[in-house]
């Protein structure tokens, strides 16, 4: 009696083991989350009281969101294109949020462009059809040419408002993505009225300083990571920019910062990205070989 009744707890078991799982395979797919976070951050800004400013640009692929804020003084001074970090978004972190709101006030337009997700977080496009089936996984190859296209089409939408003085700023990742657009993308006859500003510069690329090397554009270089390996890349990018005598290249190290959101005061770092944007980027307008007309 003993062993039967063993032998049924085992086979109870076993009942108990199996029916989830059959359960599960005759369940729907379980979704993968391909646009979950492009659509749920659309959905968040223009839920929130950032709604005026939410635009939807495009590229020859996909589209994706950007926040803009319009200029509001007499004396405009330009447009300044926000590239965000890896796994941040267009409004965050603070230092990104303050600068974005900040510049307006002092004569530049911002527009804060979302960046694809990494590749490594299997996030897919957002399909110019809303009908469109998802494309699926992408290569890397063409995980960095959708970046490229959404900063072309940045720029584009600046230009379109009549901006041709832009000041890209990159902040981790971002940095990356702004200096190989400008390498790349921008032509010689193109580059006056472009500067580039660095915020604490991803160390995952080791080919940034050659892009910087290659780039005439007015650049502050920002870095506020304290770490033997940081500073030592920041003298990379240095050394790159001084033996391409790059005739207008500055490089600071900030301190770290203690801003969070609520804080009502302009942080330092905040300032010196105004001050530098007066000082060498202000009033100039790009000189396009072929100026788009909208």
């Amino acid at each position: 009696m003993l062993g039967q009744f063993r032998i049924r707890q085992f086979i109870g078991l076993i009942a108990v083991l199996i029916v989830p799982l059959g359960l599960v395979s005759l369940a729907a797919p379980v979704p993968t989350p391909h646009l979950s976070r492009s659509l749920d951050l659309q959905r968040q800004y223009q839920n929130s009281l950032q709604a005026e400013q939410v635009l939807e640009l495009t590229t020859d692929q996909e589209r994706f969101i950007a926040l803009q804020l319009e200029q509001e003084t007499a004396s405009p001074e330009g447009g300044v294109l926000i590239l965000h970090d890896a796994g941040q978004t267009p409004d965050w972190p603070y230092l990104l949020r303050q600068v974005r709101e900040y510049l307006p006030a002092v004569g530049w337009t911002t527009l804060s462009i979302d960046l694809p997700t990494p590749l490594r977080d299997a996030i897919g496009v957002l399909p110019l059809n809303e009908n469109a089936s998802d494309p699926g996984p992408v290569s890397d190859e063409d995980q960095q040419n959708r970046v490229l296209a959404r900063v072309a089409s940045g720029i584009k939408q600046l230009n379109g408002d009549g901006i041709f003085n832009i000041a890209v700023i990159g902040y981790g990742d971002g940095a990356y993505w702004a200096s190989r657009y400008l390498s790349e993308r921008i032509s010689e006859d193109e580059v006056e009225g472009y500067a580039l500003i660095l915020i604490d510069a991803s160390l995952n690329y080791p080919e940034l300083p050659d892009y910087l090397g290659q780039l005439t554009v007015p650049v502050l270089d920002l870095y506020m990571n304290d770490s033997d390996y940081s500073h030592q890349q920041a003298r990379k990018r240095k050394a790159t920019a001084v033996r391409a005598e790059h005739p207008d290249y500055l490089q600071i190290h900030d301190a770290l910062r203690q801003g969070f959101y609520g804080s009502t005061a302009i942080d330092r770092t905040t300032r010196r990205v105004w001050g530098w944007l007066r000082n060498h980027a202000a009033g100039y307008e790009a000189n396009l070989t072929n100026k788009p007309t909208f």
